[in-house]
């Protein structure tokens, strides 16, 4: 009975620091000196997070498009600095064409339910894509690692947001599609 005084205090305190976590990636706006690092809500995300890190990405360039408006968010986004390794942001208009790509401009203007929107395997991830949230989802399938040079698995964070569609991603090397195929044999 001594401790419920105390306990309360403790609780006050935890909902407070619960709340403020919460709330202040609101007070983290983009700046250009944050160029080459990535800010999730209150806290510096390592690369050896891939998942959080490519969360981190999506959600630095929203803040950003809230802070400097779109054409700014778009040059910085179709420029080789925004590109972070195997990182970078993608982003699809209110009409799915590819707005934003800063490792293949060439691609710039293409439908997303068109052939950017489909793997060498026939998936049709730009449907998955285009069905993205408010609250993001994560969408899977191969396309090319502008670092490796060689078709992987893509894991990439949709979320739409005012209209566009913001997205990125991180790689995952599967080896060769014949390896798979033996590896799957293998295990049945």
């Amino acid at each position: 009975m001594r401790n419920r005084p105390l306990l309360r205090r403790l609780a006050v305190v935890l909902t407070a620091a619960a709340f403020f976590v919460s709330g202040c990636h609101y007070l983290l706006p983009f700046h250009p000196e944050m160029a080459g690092s990535v800010i999730m809500p209150c806290q510096q995300v390592s690369r050896a997070d891939r998942a959080g890190y490519t969360v981190a990405m999506v959600e630095r360039a929203m803040r950003m498009y809230d802070a400097h408006g779109r054409e700014a968010t778009l040059a910085y986004y179709n420029s080789p600095e925004s590109v972070d390794g195997e990182w970078y942001v993608f982003i699809f208009d209110e009409n799915e064409k590819l707005i934003a790509l800063a490792v293949n401009p060439d691609m710039l203007g293409e439908d997303l339910r068109g052939d950017v929107g489909v793997d060498f395997t026939g998936y049709r991830h730009g449907e998955a894509i285009a069905g993205a949230t408010g609250e993001g989802m994560w969408v899977d399938y191969f396309f090319l690692n502008p670092v490796a040079g060689t078709q992987e698995w893509k894991h990439s964070w949709v979320v739409r947001y005012d209209g566009l569609i913001f997205g990125s991603g991180w790689y995952q090397n599967l080896g060769t599609i014949s390896q798979r195929n033996t590896t799957s044999r293998s295990s049945d």
